[in-house]
């Protein structure tokens, strides 16, 4: 999420990337009103929070991912633990740091969970998988972590990392990677897996290696690092997350210096370019009126946004709580690290709110919509008519 130049828009494409059309639509049923999005935050003081999310094992617990190294747990009542310690294998300059975590589909019964981080030394996005005594367990030993795959990082910059790991409605695991700042030469290249959306199954092992390649994988027969990756084109899909029910991906890619993206996967519909560095969302790289080329295998961004609405796009949920049905089923909640923006998007973008320093969103087993800024909090989800 590094810094980019800011561009001017005309008040034409101002207007175009607050009402842009809806390319692939969602299955919804709640209207699309306008909606303000309000946030309550219910703790503070974690350092450099950027995920947050439910084991879903009906503890109430959740869990918030601390870029410096650890992830803390909160219990119901508000009392908040260290729940694993990686301060001194993380890597944390830049944008590097611990990530991500996904918890294994059925947590109760398999009480394993995977991380993604930056390690300390080289740099590389690594993938390492623990294990907890129980699935209750308040807290994990580290010496459980069972390394499972590294993403070398292409570069020498600090950025771009990607880093979001979430299991898939069918249990493969989904894992992020950006294009590490190099432009984007390696996002649409078979032979690198930067700017990728990888998929492995991490329940089994095969071989040599402590995964399988699923044999539905786009290049599953290949050789290669292709074997691994489920999607290309991307330059830093710092987060994206997967609808329960349908297995739809909602994946948001931050832009470079004109244009924020997000982009529905179907589910099962593989080997998907999203067009880093020829594209970016809809327009040619670098331009604001150049419409990019819709090629075979190319998919369009659902929904973007240029630099006067905001810079850096942080993923988030498509709503399915149940609070607020009748004003949000069905759609999907994003925001903007730069302005701070908090998106309702439903057929058209709808600024709904605001977040200051919003890094990552996550959901209860509820499926109500939490937050966490880079400031420490952790915020809940509201919503009413306007």
């Amino acid at each position: 999420m590094s810094p980019r130049r800011t561009v001017r828009l005309t008040p034409f494409l101002v207007s175009l990337a607050l009402v842009l059309p809806l390319l692939v639509a969602p299955a919804t049923t709640a209207s699309a009103a306008n909606v303000a999005i309000g946030w309550t935050r219910y703790s503070s003081g974690f350092s450099q929070p950027v995920q947050v999310v439910s084991a879903r094992d009906s503890t109430g617990r959740l869990f918030v991912v601390e870029k410096t190294g650890k992830i803390k747990v909160r219990i119901p009542g508000g009392v908040v633990r260290t729940y694993l310690d990686l301060t001194d294998r993380v890597g944390t300059a830049g944008e590097r740091g611990l990530l991500s975590v996904a918890f294994h589909p059925n947590f109760r019964t398999s009480p394993y969970f995977w991380v993604a981080y930056s390690s300390l030394s080289g740099g590389a996005l690594r993938i390492v998988r623990f294990h907890a005594t129980s699935y209750s367990a308040n807290s994990v030993s580290r010496s459980t972590g069972k390394p499972i795959l590294d993403v070398p990082h292409p570069t020498t910059h600090t950025n771009h990392w990607g880093g979001q790991l979430a299991f898939g409605r069918e249990g493969y695991l989904y894992a992020s990677t950006g294009d590490g700042g190099d432009g984007g030469a390696n996002a649409r290249s078979l032979a690198s897996l930067s700017g990728k959306i990888l998929r492995i199954d991490v329940l089994h092992v095969c071989g040599t290696v402590p995964y399988c390649v699923p044999s539905t994988n786009p290049y599953a027969a290949q050789t290669g690092p292709r074997r691994l990756m489920w999607a290309r084109g991307l330059r830093n899909p710092w987060r994206f997350s997967v609808e329960r029910t349908t297995g739809n991906i909602w994946v948001a890619d931050v832009g470079q210096s004109t244009w924020e993206e997000a982009s529905l996967l179907r589910y099962g519909v593989k080997g998907m370019d999203l067009g880093w560095n020829v594209c970016e969302a809809w327009a040619v790289t670098g331009s604001t009126t150049q419409r990019c080329p819709l090629t075979a295998g190319y998919l369009g961004p659902t929904f973007w946004y240029g630099r006067s609405v905001g810079q850096t796009i942080i993923g988030g949920y498509q709503y399915y709580g149940t609070k607020y049905k009748s004003l949000l089923w069905g759609h999907y909640i994003a925001g903007d690290y730069g302005s701070g923006r908090i998106f309702n998007m439903y057929g058209t973008i709808r600024s709904a709110g605001t977040l200051s320093g919003v890094t990552g969103f996550g959901e209860s087993q509820g499926r109500e919509i939490w937050a966490v800024t880079i400031g420490g909090g952790l915020y809940l989800m509201s919503a009413r008519a306007v």
